[in-house]
């Protein structure tokens, strides 16, 4: 538990506490989230879709994507319970938007919290396939803010070694205590073609036509790593994709990989209008 409430108690110093969920309600996992390892520290608005999703059920919370003023697009792994594979209350998850840093705070950050949690129907938790959840704030974020605005969609399909951008916040080395950077980076990351990703000593098939693979197959001093989760990859700056699985942080051949959102525009857009809400405890279908 001690990862856990070292990773909570730090959020909690920025945005304002919140209470944890009970020692029963709470679980302590192992981190398969990536960070951000090298890359440029980024300037203030200069991602301005790009939020953090405080969550206590992952050790070192996701990010996300605001797509427009009230939702936000995540990776559906953000908001399961990772020991029962059940959906969380959205009580548990805040959204922070508008700053670049954990610490210390701007003046321009804004904090929502979440009241809908609306996961991709099939959602496979053993290959990430359908690995996107659109969530819900409780206030929308102000219309004329120069560090809030949202992501505009890439519907182009693009060719292979077209330089995108992964901005977020995390460690420098793949172990469970290194320690977090408190400052937003982006590095460039090419799209890698899927066969070559798809090769056996890669990602061994696991690349589905519904993702996109993106980063480098040599080592790499900029790669995704833990910590961001759901986080959006920035194409001729338009969100292209999110962030479903990738580990590593630099090594070789294993290079992020990535929901491809121009083929889920038509689901996330209707979520946006949907009135339902969906319980928490919520299981999507059982994989096959």
């Amino acid at each position: 538990m001690k990862k856990f409430v070292l990773a909570l108690a730090l959020v909690a110093l920025l945005s304002g506490a919140q209470s944890a969920p009970t020692d029963d309600e709470a679980v302590d996992v192992v981190d398969r989230s990536p960070r951000v390892t090298g890359g440029t520290q980024t300037l203030l608005g200069q991602y301005p879709s790009a939020v953090i999703i405080e969550t206590p059920y992952i050790p070192q919370n996701c990010m996300g994507t605001l797509v427009n003023r009230q939702h936000v697009l995540t990776a559906a792994y953000c908001v399961m319970n990772p020991t029962t594979f059940v959906m969380i209350n959205p009580f548990w998850l805040r959204v922070i938007a508008g700053d670049i840093n954990i610490v210390p705070v701007s003046i321009r950050r804004e904090v929502r919290s979440v009241i809908r949690s609306y996961v991709h129907p099939n959602y496979n938790r053993l290959t990430d396939g359908n690995n996107l959840a659109v969530l819900r704030v409780d206030v929308p974020f102000p219309e004329f803010h120069n560090t809030i605005e949202p992501a505009l969609f890439n519907q182009r399909i693009l060719a292979d070694n077209t330089q995108c951008q992964f901005a977020g916040w995390g460690a420098t080395q793949d172990q469970a205590t290194a320690v977090v950077r408190p400052n937003q980076f982006v590095i460039t990351q090419p799209i890698l073609g899927t066969a070559g990703c798809n090769a056996a000593n890669v990602h061994n098939n696991r690349v589905q036509q519904t993702m996109i693979c993106a980063g480098a197959l040599a080592q790499s001093q900029t790669a995704v790593c833990r910590g961001n989760l759901g986080g959006g990859l920035y194409c001729n700056g338009r969100l292209t994709g999110v962030l479903a699985f990738g580990t590593g942080c630099g090594v070789a051949n294993r290079p992020g990989v990535y929901m491809d959102v121009r083929q889920y525009v038509q689901w996330i857009e209707t979520q946006f209008t949907r009135t339902d809400n969906p319980p928490p405890g919520w299981t999507p279908p059982q994989p096959l």
